[in-house]
């Protein structure tokens, strides 16, 4: 008896060490995943300049491995408690969706935006690139495109707009012919595509599916669009291809609607208030590059201009796996 007593005090001492020693390792790994959550969290919601972001409380795994994490956040007399799930691995946080945990969650989103070839405005150095799918006979599309005007006047130099086409075909009858003949203004010069978009937007209640493609026809000439090049482009089944092309990158990226914004890769459906993507501007010019680490080509295929976390503090390195 005395033995087994004994044997069990053993265990028990060893249990009790065990624990002490794994207790540490146990905070330091919460410590390192609330360090990155609260990096993720600034970058994402941080535009809203919330007076109290904090994260109160990080869950054991459950039974798939989830951590449920706890978030406080307070802006004037409003304040909530928000409820997202770490991945197991520390990888991924959802809220609705499963998002890459990092300072610059909207890399991947960038890197599928096809750009290149695309209408674009502002400086190829601009710290903050918006990407707009649209359709130009979308009334909410010329809401946003006046938004952005604006922006672009207040931040000189701090913006650089590309346009891609997403004609909704099954509720705008005109959408894709408008399309086409946006393609084949910007084919001949890029700069010609501006104007045509502003005419278009300002006669859109005049366009009907019976005379659009004559007064397409007028707005490109009236672009400074040369006329035999112009119908040759139309008759050009590359043109159509190229804004199928677009729609299946809007799909991929996670179009459904137009307008549809991507400003550095963070996804705005909808025509965006004016206020709140002013302060989402604001707040990602945080992020810009640091001088010098632009790309000195501009070309936006594949990934935007000036990786938008040039400043990005990196975050704490994902706890090392138990053996």
């Amino acid at each position: 008896m005395k033995r087994i007593l004994l044997v069990l005090c053993a265990l028990l001492v060893a249990t009790v060490l065990a624990a002490a020693a794994s207790r540490p390792a146990s905070h330091s790994t919460d410590s390192a995943l609330r360090q990155r959550v609260e990096a993720f969290l600034n970058r994402t919601i941080g535009w809203q300049q919330l007076d109290v972001l904090r994260v109160d409380s990080i869950g054991a795994p459950d039974a798939s491995g989830l951590r449920k994490v706890k978030v406080f956040l307070k802006k004037g007399t409003q304040q909530m408690t928000k409820t997202f799930y770490v991945t197991g691995d520390g990888r991924e946080i959802i809220d609705g969706d499963v998002t890459t945990l990092s300072p610059d969650p909207f890399k991947s989103v960038r890197e599928k935006l096809m750009l290149q070839g695309f209408p674009s405005e502002g400086p190829a150095s601009a710290p903050v690139t918006l990407v707009e799918f649209s359709d130009l006979e979308c009334p909410y599309c010329k809401q946003a495109n006046q938004t952005i005007q604006q922006l672009q006047q207040q931040m000189p130099g701090k913006i650089r707009v590309v346009f891609k086409y997403y004609p909704l075909t099954k509720i705008h009858p005109w959408s894709m012919p408008a399309a086409l003949a946006a393609v084949c203004v910007a084919e001949q010069d890029s700069a010609h595509f501006w104007p045509f978009e502003q005419t278009v937007f300002d006669h859109q209640d005049q366009l009907t599916p019976d005379n659009a493609v004559a007064r397409l026809h007028d707005f490109a000439l009236e672009s400074g669009t040369q006329d035999a090049a112009f119908q040759s482009c139309l008759q050009n089944p590359a043109t159509r291809a190229k804004v199928e092309a677009s729609i299946q990158n809007g799909n991929e990226v996670g179009v459904e609607s137009t307008p549809t914004l991507f400003l550095n890769g963070r996804i705005i459906p909808g025509a965006p208030d004016p206020t709140q993507l002013s302060m989402l501007l604001q707040h990602e010019l945080k992020f810009a590059p640091a001088p010098g680490e632009h790309a000195s080509n501009g070309t936006l295929a594949g990934k935007i201009h000036g990786q938008q976390c040039g400043m990005c503090t990196p975050l704490p390195p994902l706890p090392k796996a138990k053996p």
